[in-house]
């Protein structure tokens, strides 16, 4: 197992390298002047320009990629251009938050979407699973941005058990924490909550049909034992690889949502860096986010390794 491994982590390199070049020079095709944008609308020609030669944004754009990418490989992730702080202290600030709201909306998907995808899987065609097949299609078609305003009209305006906005460290309170993670953690929940379900209901469907499911039944194998150890454990794999790619969705997606319940993470401190053109912060979240993506796809595929030794033979 430990090849497949090394390959992968071999392969890292070369992706960030994409990644983090793809991001740079997209951001030079976007409209409007970095230096304008950090000197404001009155600031006259000569402040511009004494901006831009303070910056160095006069060099050519692949001298100013080579020379942010070896700054980073050493830890320096430059100053922000429009706050003028470290944007290394920004980024240990803010991940947690961003890391919490992932974890936890993780743990809601799971924690709803397997019993869910259990009962349909075993009882493919029932009434109750046609009725949870019409609401995992509801979840999945849903958009995020409309369940959470509908969240936070229903359990923070109506029945006000939930704070609209806002965030306070588990450190500070643990159960205002919980008060003001549980309804954005649960908005993107609920998305990744059907597509699990939808995975794991198809897989274990097939399982179930397997020849070595039927001779442990006839062999009088408890169905508790029956579905843990045979049925699950072999219907879990593809549920483990969407595992990867929703982990790297709720990063992607936690932008708007952060947006909408005031959690200062990286979301929101993204938006702001793109609409300021703040292309220091941009690159870092960037390169921060990929490697968190990547360190969890590597993380999924151990874990398909581990449980599908097949995949090491091929």
């Amino acid at each position: 197992m430990l090849r497949p491994v090394l390959n992968r982590l071999i392969a890292v390199i070369p992706l960030m390298l994409i990644v983090t070049a793809a991001t740079f020079f997209l951001g030079e095709l976007m409209p409007g002047d970095q230096a304008q944008a950090i000197a404001g609308d009155t600031a006259t020609p000569e402040m511009v320009e004494a901006i831009r030669r303070d910056l160095r944004l006069d060099d050519p754009a692949p001298v100013r990629y080579v020379r942010w990418l070896g700054d980073a490989v050493q830890g320096d992730l430059g100053v922000s251009t429009t706050s003028r702080r470290p944007v290394i202290d920004e980024l240990e600030r803010r991940w947690p938050i961003t890391a919490q709201l992932a974890f936890l909306s993780l743990g809601l998907s799971l924690a709803v979407g397997i019993p869910i995808g259990i009962i349909q899987g075993l009882r493919p065609g029932s009434k109750a699973d046609r009725g949870l097949l019409g609401v995992m299609s509801v979840s999945m078609a849903a958009p995020g941005f409309w369940i959470a305003t509908m969240a936070v009209f229903l359990f923070a305006v109506k029945l006000r058990w939930l704070p609209a906005i806002g965030y306070v460290g588990f450190s500070e309170s643990p159960v205002e924490w919980a008060k003001h993670m549980i309804m954005p953690a649960g908005t993107m929940a609920i998305l990744g909550a059907a597509v699990i379900a939808r995975f794991l209901r198809t897989s274990l469907i097939g399982v179930m049909q397997e020849d070595y499911i039927r001779a442990a039944r006839a062999r009088g194998l408890s169905p508790r034992r029956l579905i843990g150890r045979h049925a699950l454990r072999n219907g879990a794999t593809p549920v483990v690889t969407v595992l990867g790619l929703r982990f790297a969705s709720l990063l992607a997606g936690s932008a708007i949502i952060e947006e909408i319940f005031g959690l200062p993470g990286l979301g929101s401190y993204t938006v702001r860096a793109v609409q300021l053109r703040d292309f220091p912060v941009v690159m870092s979240v960037v390169l921060a986010i990929a490697l968190i993506v990547l360190s969890v796809n590597l993380l999924t595929d151990i874990a398909y390794l581990m449980l599908n030794p097949k995949v090491r033979l091929s």
